[in-house]
Formats: structure tokens, sequence, C-alpha cells
């Protein structure tokens, strides 16, 4: 029947076919067999629509087959030489082969917002039903569920935004048997696009409860989520990337967005021994679903622990980690010859290296980690070995027993507190550095303090009031804090900085022992990575250029793309 078939097909002009059970929040026994009317007029499958459609999300830990993001910039070398995650560096994607292709994923998510936004309005079965009541137990559900849709929609879009640069914004259900309405769209332009998605966010935010009504809707967006998201969007958009002409005001806009969320007093840093592994902390804004998991651990755990040690961050990664007694200036320099990643001396290194980097000598089930040359996971010690002496700490569960299959409730992270401080920043560094500096260096103490970093002090602020200088500093912040967290490989794009660090070997560290216990430290080049200009944008796939070619029409490619 029509109606299921507009289902099951996908968002946009991508027609890949798929069950019913990918729609619905139900058991392996359960009839599939029910109409588009019957899926949204019941109680239990009509909500169980939107919930499913977060299992759109992306979900950055394995995203390359164990390999993440990070791999594909300065933050680390996989060390499985076969990952898709490669090619990036090797610039071997193209409009056919790119291994971050969201293009069908994303559409095919905002289809589902779009069905179920559909069926919300007035004369939508959803309504006409009562399968979502207007009020429960005190709470505005279905006003909840709209906000909720709205906002994984403008979510979309903008993952999409961010690869593709000019897209289709599609805010209606599109007829997959009516040719003309599905070429009829037209590419938005960055800022179009960036105005949709913003409205999306406020409207989002007006429906949703402002906190949790009960624990039940834990892990759910709430009305700050949305408007978190705006200040990462509106960010982007004053980048640039996309701001050739350096609009102040943009700029303005965007501290604005953050600063909202600043003044609201919702979230709070939390320790940094619990952002990823407690759930439902007050840093976390938005997650995506919990599950019970070790592939993180198994992929990235140094090669003795059972692990494949597939992430392994830079050495230019770890020197950027510097040393809390000293000032900002001098934090990066002097560190000691004999022990360079040391937590107890008085050149301590900075807390928040131990939990994003496992060095040699770090400690993992009473034992110590041994990268040397020749150690249990030093270089060349297994196929998958470190590549650049180091492993990525960040997000393991360090109680897991591999062996015995252990796992642990966890969570990708979308956004945090933390970045929301680092925008704001950002945004007012360039709109008015001078009038605005206090207030910058008061937000930056904060994460400052949380990794046991001393406070600006006066020679910092002296230094810091030059705007360039500012610039400079917290792009160091934003590669320390948010490492591996999908954020430095858009973060170098928007700031158009890809083309001088991308094209630039990446290091590691050679250490060697002798026999007295006496270690050597060298640097090295561990990889390299290759970026063009139009590596800015991902290429839109080939096949929907070749599909409104075979329909008459034209879809504009990204500069450089055939």
């Amino acid at each position: 029947m029509k109606k299921l078939i507009l289902i099951i097909l996908t968002a946009g002009t991508a027609f890949m076919a798929q069950s019913c059970t990918d729609f619905l929040d139900k058991e392996a026994t359960v009839d599939t067999k029910l109409s588009y009317e019957q899926i949204f007029a019941d109680v239990h499958y009509a909500p169980g629509f939107l919930n499913n459609i977060y299992n759109t999300l992306p979900d950055g830990y394995s995203r390359f087959g164990g390999a993440m993001l990070a791999a594909a910039c300065d933050e680390a070398v996989c060390s499985d030489a076969g990952s898709p995650v490669q090619l990036f560096n090797k610039n071997a994607i193209n409009a056919t082969t790119n291994p971050d292709d969201q293009w069908d994923n994303m559409y095919r998510g905002i289809r589902k917002c779009n069905i179920f936004l559909k069926e919300l309005q007035p004369d939508g079965i959803i309504t006409k039903t009562n399968s979502i009541p207007v009020t429960k137990e005190g709470v505005k559900v279905r006003d909840y569920y709209k906000g909720q849709a709205l906002f994984l929609r403008a979510f979309f879009h903008f993952e999409l935004l961010k690869r593709y640069g000019n897209i289709f914004f599609v805010n209606k259900v599109l007829d997959p048997f009516n040719e003309v309405e599905l070429f009829s769209g037209t590419q938005s332009t960055y800022d179009q696009t960036v105005e949709l998605i913003a409205a999306d966010c406020d409207s989002a935010a007006l429906l949703m409860p402002a906190a949790y009504p009960d624990d039940s809707y834990k892990g759910r967006p709430i009305s700050w989520t949305p408007l978190a998201f705006k200040s990462h969007v509106l960010l982007y958009a004053a980048s640039p990337l996309n701001n050739p002409t350096n609009d102040k005001s943009k700029w303005k806009r965007a501290a604005d967005a953050s600063k909202i969320i600043i003044d609201s007093k919702k979230y709070s840093l939390s320790s940094l021994s619990k952002i990823f592994s407690e759930l439902y902390n007050p840093e976390i804004i938005f997650a995506c679903k919990a599950v019970n998991r070790n592939d993180i651990e198994k992929y990235n755990y140094p090669v003795s622990y059972e692990g494949s040690g597939f992430m392994n961050p830079t050495e230019d990664l770890v020197q950027a980690y510097g040393m809390t007694a000293k000032t900002y200036k001098n934090r990066n320099v002097d560190f000691d010859a004999t022990d360079p990643y040391s937590l107890t001396n008085t050149k301590k290194r900075e807390d928040r290296l131990r939990h994003t980097v496992f060095f040699n000598s770090s400690r993992l089930k009473d034992t110590t980690v041994a990268t040397f040359v020749g150690g249990k996971d030093g270089l060349f010690s297994s196929p998958t070995a470190t590549k650049t002496g180091y492993y990525m700490s960040k997000f393991v569960d360090k109680s897991l027993d591999l062996a015995k299959g252990n796992t642990s409730l966890r969570a990708w992270v979308f956004m945090r507190y933390a970045e929301i401080i680092l925008n704001y920043a950002e945004a007012l560094n360039e709109y008015d550095n001078v009038a605005n500096f206090t207030a910058i260096t008061t937000e930056l103490d904060k994460l400052r303090n949380r990794a046991n970093l001393r406070p600006f002090d006066t020679a910092d602020k002296t230094l810091l009031k030059d705007q360039a200088e500012m610039r400079k500093y917290i792009k160091q912040e934003r590669r320390l804090e948010l490492a591996f967290e999908e954020q430095r490989f858009w973060d170098l794009r928007r700031w158009k900085d890809a083309e001088t660090i991308l094209n630039q070997p990446v290091k590691g560290i050679r250490i060697t022992r002798d026999n007295a216990g006496i270690y050597t430290y060298t640097v090295f080049d561990a990889d390299t990575r290759v970026f063009q200009e139009k590596m800015y944008w991902y290429p839109i796939p080939r096949k929907e250029i070749l599909k409104y070619r075979n329909a008459g029409k034209t879809i504009v490619q990204n500069p450089g793309w055939e």
C-alpha cells in the first residue's frame, strides 16, 4: 500500500528501502505488518517512532571500523593501516569514496522528523487519535515530542551543512513518487541554512521544558539543549571559512547564544574523571543513547591489555599540554628531560594529559604501560602497536577486563559545558577583545582551574590582551580540552588553518631504555598529512549528481570536486 511505502522510503532523493522495524522501538516478535495509520494511531508505536530517530545520531567512538575522526587530523595516528580513516590523510576521498559520507543517513533522519511533525499537525493522525496526549501528569507531552523532532531536524541539517556547505533544507515530507516535487528544491546558501537551523532550535526550545519533569525523561534534550546547539552552529557561521568578510555581528550573535547557556546556570564543569564515565553529570548537555559496551576498550586499550591500540595521540598534541606551575607564556617549555610526563615533581604536567593519553609509565590495571622500544606496548611490538609512542586514554573505562568480557554503560557526548565556555571566549575575542577581556579570562580560568593550571597572572593578561595572542590561546585550549571529541577536525576547517597544519607530518616519540634503565626520548615523523583547498568541503556524492542529471536538473558540486 502506498502509505506504507512512504514510510519505508528515505529522505529527499535517496531511495534506500528499509524495514519498518528500523523506525520503531519494537521487539523482534512483534508483528511488523502495520499500516502507516496503525503506527501513528498507536500509543506505543507513535512515540516509538520519535524515539527511534535518535538511532540516526552518529556515534564517534568507532566511526571508521574502530578508528575515530581524530586520526584524520593532527590529533592522532590510527595504527590500523587498513582503516578507512586513512583515506583522508592520503588525499584519497572523492565523490564516490568517502568514509564519512553522511548524505543519505542525515536526510533519512530528516525525513523521519518531517513525517513525525506532519502527524503532529492538527489534521495529523497523532492529533486526531490522541496517540500522544497533549498533557500527561502535568507534562506537555505533545509539545515536548514536537520540540525533540525540531531539534533533531536541526541537528541532522547541521551535520550535512558542516560537511557539504550548500545543501537542501527539507522541512516537509516529500512524495517519493512525485519526481517534480523531489527535484524542485534548490540548494540553500550556507547563511540561509544557518538561519533555518537556528529557527528550528528556537522553536524547539519554546516547546520543551527547562528541566526533566521526572527521571524517566533523563537523557532527552530539554529547552537549553537546542539553545546550546545554536551556540555551536552560530560559532561555525562566524568563523573565517564561512564569514570571509569577518562580519563582527556574527561573532556577537554567537557570543550571545553562548552567554544564554552560561547565565542559565543549568550546567557546570564536572571532574575530569567523570565527564565520560558518569551518565547525566552536570557537564553533559547532549549525548546519544547510552549502551553497555566495551568496543572502545577493544579498539583502544594498549596492545598488552588485549586491546588493538588503534588511536595513537601525536607528540604534537602531547607537547601542547603544559606544566601546572608555569605561567601561560612558559607552560610548554622546560619539561623535565628525564621525566617529561611527570605528574609529581615541580615540573608536573597538567591533569588533562593523563585523562587523554596513555604515555610510557601510565598506570593501567595495577601495571604500567610500556611504550619504549622493546616494551610490551612499544613501537613495533605488534602490527597495531602504537605508531607514535602513545595510546588514547580518553573515554576508556580502565576498570574493564576484556578477558572477562566486561562492559559498562557509555554514550557519545555531542555537547558539554566546556565547549560553551570555549565558544563564548572565542566569539567575544573576535567581536571585541578589549571590551570583553575580563569576561573572557574569567570563563577560561574555570577550565584552567579544573586542569590544575594556575590562574592567569598579570603577565599572562598583559600578553593576552593582544587579540591574536588570545586567539592562539583559545585555539590551543580547544585542542586540549576537546581532544578526540570530533572538534579539532572541524575547527581546523572553519578557522581555515587546515591547509597549513594538515600539510605537515605529525610527530611521534621514540623512547629507548639503556641497561641502567635510563630513558632517551627522540621525536620523529610518525605519519604524513595531505590537505588541499577543496577538502574544506566534502564532495556531494556522485550518485546524487547523477540522479539530478538523469532528471534533467542540476545540483551544484562543491569547488574542486567532480
